[in-house]
C-alpha cells in the first residue's frame, strides 16, 4: 500500500487551547514557544512531522480569561514526512483569547518517493488510492509552494468546550504540462494548482480531570474551488464535485501541565471519523464502513523563563 502522509491534527492543543495557554496566569510581555506533532493515520495512510516555533509579544495585560492570552507573534513552520519536505515563514495574531489568526507561507519539496507527487489533467480525474498507486511511474520529484490562512474560535462554558479551526489553502507546484490538479496528502485532496481550498475542523468535546483529558467528537468539511476555465480537463465533460465531509469521536490525554516548561504537556491522542461524503472512500475505492484513524503525540513549551 502507497504511504500517504496527511496532517493530523497539526492545530491541536496540548490542552484545549490552540494558543498554548498558561493555565494558572498570563502570558509574558515576551514569549518564545514551540509545539511538535507526530502523528500516524490510516484510510489514508500517512506519517508526519509538524512543528512551529515562535516569537510572541503580548499585546496588553488582563486578568479576564477571555482577553488575557493576547499576542502577535512570527516564527518559523517546518512539516516533514518521507515523501516531502514544508517550510517557511509563519505569523500569528490573538485579539483575545477565544479567536485567534495566522497565517504561513512554506516552500515545499517533494523527493518523488512513495508514489508522489502526481499531477492530473483535471478535477474530474480518478485520485483514489488504487490510481495513484497504479500511476506510480508518473510522480516527479518537484517543488513550489504552499500559502495558508487559519482562523481559530473557541468557547468554553463549564466543562464544554467548542472550537472551530478554518483553513484556507492555496498551492502552486510545478507540474507536468496538461496537469491542473495534484494530490495533496495534507488534506487528500485534488488541489487546483494555483488555487484555492478551504478545510475546518469543529470540535465539540468535554473537559475534565483537571484539563488532562478532553473526549468528544469532530467534524471536518474540505470544499476545494475549481476554477472550471483553469482547473478542469476539457477532454472530460462530465462535473467534479470534489468536496469531502467525516465525522467521529476525538480524545486526548494530557500527562502533564507545567506553566513555563520547556517540555511541557504531553499529550496522546486518537481520532476516528467516518467519511460521510468522498468520491473514493465511501465504496468506489475503499467501503464507507472503513474509518479514517489516527493517533499521534504532541508536546509544547516555552524557551524563556515565564517567572
Amino acid at each position: 500500500m502507497p504511504v500517504r502522509i496527511v496532517l493530523l491534527a497539526a492545530l491541536i492543543s496540548s490542552s484545549v487551547a490552540s494558543a498554548q495557554m498558561l493555565a494558572d496566569q498570563a502570558p509574558p510581555q515576551h514569549r518564545i514557544v514551540h509545539r511538535n506533532t507526530f502523528a500516524l493515520r490510516y484510510n489514508p495512510l500517512g506519517l508526519l512531522y509538524d512543528g512551529r516555533f515562535s516569537y510572541r509579544f503580548r499585546l496588553y495585560q488582563s486578568d479576564s480569561k477571555s482577553l488575557r492570552d493576547n499576542f502577535i507573534g512570527v516564527g518559523i513552520a517546518p512539516t516533514m514526512s518521507p515523501a516531502f519536505l514544508r517550510v517557511g515563514p509563519y505569523v500569528e495574531f490573538n485579539p483575545l483569547t477565544v479567536l485567534g489568526f495566522w497565517g504561513m507561507v512554506q516552500f515545499t519539496q517533494y523527493f518523488g518517493s512513495f508514489d508522489l507527487l502526481q499531477g492530473f489533467p483535471g478535477a474530474q480525474s480518478d485520485f483514489s488510492d488504487r490510481a495513484i498507486k497504479a500511476n506510480t511511474g508518473n510522480r516527479v520529484a518537484t517543488n513550489g509552494y504552499e500559502v495558508t490562512l487559519g482562523a481559530n474560535f473557541m468557547i468554553k462554558v463549564s466543562s464544554i468546550v467548542v472550537r472551530s479551526q478554518a483553513r484556507l489553502v492555496y498551492g502552486n507546484l510545478k507540474l507536468k504540462a496538461g496537469e491542473r490538479v495534484y494530490y495533496d496528502q495534507f488534506y487528500d485532496v485534488a488541489v487546483p494548482n494555483q488555487g484555492w481550498f478551504l478545510t475546518n475542523d469543529l470540535d465539540v468535546l468535554w473537559q475534565g480531570l483537571e484539563n488532562k483529558l478532553v473526549v468528544g467528537a469532530r467534524y471536518t468539511l474540505t470544499a476545494p474551488f475549481y476554477d472550471p476555465t483553469r482547473h478542469y480537463d476539457p477532454n472530460d465533460v462530465q462535473a467534479a464535485d470534489n468536496s469531502m465531509h467525516r465525522v467521529g469521536p476525538f480524545a486526548g490525554y494530557t500527562f502533564k501541565i507545567e506553566d513555563g516548561a520547556k517540555f511541557n504537556n504531553p499529550t496522546v491522542f486518537v481520532l476516528v471519523q467516518w467519511w460521510a461524503k468522498h468520491r473514493f472512500r465511501t465504496g468506489a475505492d475503499t467501503s464507507g464502513a472503513l474509518p479514517l484513524i489516527g493517533v499521534g503525540f504532541q508536546m509544547t513549551g516555552d524557551f524563556l523563563s515565564i517567572k
